[in-house]
C-alpha cells in the first residue's frame, strides 16, 4: 500500500513538488508569522508585567454626584440641592497606608510591595526647563516588585537612601536638558518652592515616553522637595501568581474606597489589541492552509482521474473501498508530514534569522530595546503548524479517495474500451 502510494505520487513529479511546497511554505509562514506577532506581544506583556506593579493601590477619583453626600446630614433629612453637585474628588493620598502594609503583610499571594510618593514637578538645568514625573521609591523595595534595577545605566539605585538630595533621572531626559552623571540640576515644586539635586544616576527603560519623562528619588527625599511629609500616594504590588491580578484586585476594590487596579485591567485596551492580532493571524494562516488544501485535492483528484484503470485492477485483485480510500489518504498524508516537517525547518532558520533583527533607528547612548524584531520561541506554535498541515492534508486527501472508492472496475473498463 505504502509503495503504491509512492509510485502514484512520482508519477506526476511537477504537480507532487508544487503541492508539497505549498504545505512546506503555509508551515513556514504559520511559524514565523505567529513568532513575530506572539513574540511582540510577549515583549509588551512582560513590560506591562514586570517593569510596572501587577497591582496598584491608588487614591480613587470620585466624580461628585447627590449620592455623594449620601449620610453626610442629619439621618431622615430632606435635603434640596438648588445646584446639582458637581465635579469631582482630586486626593492625591492614600488614607489608610498602615492598614494596607499589614493587610498585604498578612496576604500570602504577595510576593513583594511597595509604597511610592509620585509628583509632578518641573525639572531645569541652565536654560532648559522640562516637566517631569519624580517618583519616591523604596529602592530595596522597588526592585523586588518591578524589574527597574535592571535598567540602570549608571549608578547602583540603592544610592537613593544613603541620604541627601539625589536622583536617578531618565535618559532622555537627561539628554533634553544637557546634563549628564553627577551634575546639579533644579526642582521647581507646585508651590514654586526650587531645589537643587544630584544626579546620582541615569536609568534607560528603553521606552522613549518614559525615558523623557521619568525621575526616581527616595520617598524621603520626594516628601522634603514637596513638603509632603508622612504621605504615601500609591502602593505597588507583585503577586506569587499573576495571572491572580485581576481576580485579587477586584477582591481588595469591595474592602476600600481607595483604587485598586490589576496590570490587565489598566492596559485592557492593549490587550484587546493582542486579540484582534490574533484573529488576524488564525484568519491568514486559514487561507493559506486553504489554499494549500486545495492543491493537495486537485493533485490527488487528477491521480484518481488518470490511475482509473490502475484502480480497477487492484479492485479486481482484491481491494475494497476501504483499502482504496486508504492508499489515497496515505498520499495525502506523507505530503503533509514530509512538507511540514521541512516547513518546521525552514520556518525555525527564518524565525531565528529575525529574532533580533534591527527595525528602527538607535538612541544617541546605548540601543533602545524595541527596535529590534522580538520573536517567540514557545513549541506551542510548531506543533500547532504540523498538526494544522497533517490534519489539513489528510482531510484534503478524503475527498478524492470517497470518489475513487465508489469507481466500479466494470464501468471503468466499459468507458476505457
Amino acid at each position: 500500500m505504502f509503495f503504491l502510494a509512492i509510485r502514484q505520487l512520482i508519477s506526476r513529479p511537477q504537480q507532487t513538488f508544487l503541492t508539497f511546497f505549498g504545505i512546506l511554505l503555509g508551515t513556514a509562514g504559520y511559524v514565523v508569522f505567529s513568532g513575530m506577532m506572539l513574540g511582540f506581544q510577549e515583549y509588551i506583556t512582560d513590560q506591562l508585567v514586570n517593569n510596572d506593579a501587577q497591582i496598584r493601590i491608588s487614591p480613587r477619583d470620585e466624580v461628585l454626584k447627590e449620592e455623594s453626600f449620601d449620610g453626610v446630614f442629619f439621618p431622615d433629612s430632606f435635603v434640596h440641592w438648588i445646584k446639582p453637585p458637581s465635579g469631582k474628588t482630586d486626593s492625591t493620598q492614600l488614607t489608610n497606608v498602615k492598614g494596607w502594609f499589614l493587610k498585604l503583610d498578612l496576604d500570602e499571594r504577595v510576593e513583594a510591595y511597595a509604597p511610592q510618593l509620585n509628583r509632578q514637578l518641573i525639572f531645569k538645568f541652565g536654560k532648559q526647563t522640562l516637566p517631569a514625573k519624580l517618583y519616591g521609591i523604596d529602592p530595596v523595595r522597588q526592585m523586588k516588585v518591578t524589574t527597574i534595577g535592571n535598567y540602570v545605566e549608571e549608578g547602583n539605585l540603592k544610592d537613593l537612601d544613603r541620604g541627601g538630595d539625589v536622583i536617578f533621572a531618565g535618559a532622555g531626559l537627561i539628554e533634553r536638558l544637557g546634563a549628564e552623571a553627577g551634575d546639579i540640576i533644579q526642582v521647581v515644586s507646585t508651590n514654586g518652592k526650587i531645589s537643587n539635586v544630584k544626579v546620582e544616576g541615569v536609568i534607560r527603560i528603553g521606552n522613549r515616553m518614559i525615558d523623557e519623562s521619568s525621575v526616581y528619588a527616595s520617598i524621603r527625599t520626594v516628601q522634603r522637595l514637596t513638603q509632603a511629609n508622612g504621605i504615601i500616594s500609591e502602593i505597588v504590588v507583585r503577586l506569587k501568581d499573576v495571572s491572580m491580578a485581576a481576580d485579587v484586585a477586584t477582591e481588595w476594590s469591595f474592602l476600600t474606597r481607595d483604587k485598586v487596579q490589576s496590570w490587565d485591567q489598566a492596559y485592557e485596551s492593549i490587550l484587546s489589541v493582542f486579540k484582534t492580532q490574533n484573529i488576524v493571524r488564525n484568519t491568514t494562516t486559514f487561507t493559506i492552509i486553504l489554499v494549500v488544501a486545495f492543491g493537495i485535492y486537485n493533485v490527488l483528484n487528477m491521480v484518481v482521474n488518470h490511475k482509473k484503470k490502475e484502480i480497477a485492477i487492484l479492485r479486481s485483485l482484491g481491494f475494497d473501498e476501504n483499502d482504496t480510500i486508504r492508499l489515497f489518504i496515505i498520499q495525502g498524508l506523507l505530503l503533509g508530514l514530509l512538507g511540514a516537517l521541512l516547513g518546521l525547518l525552514v520556518g525555525a532558520v527564518a524565525c531565528y534569522w529575525l529574532d533580533g533583527y534591527p527595525i528602527g533607528g538607535k538612541s544617541t547612548k546605548g540601543p533602545m530595546m524595541t527596535n529590534v524584531m522580538k520573536i517567540s520561541w514557545d513549541y506551542g506554535i510548531y506543533i500547532q503548524a504540523f498538526c494544522l498541515s497533517v490534519i489539513t492534508s489528510g482531510i484534503a486527501a478524503y475527498i478524492p479517495a470517497r470518489s475513487a472508492s465508489k469507481l466500479s472496475p466494470v464501468e471503468i473498463i466499459r468507458g476505457s474500451a
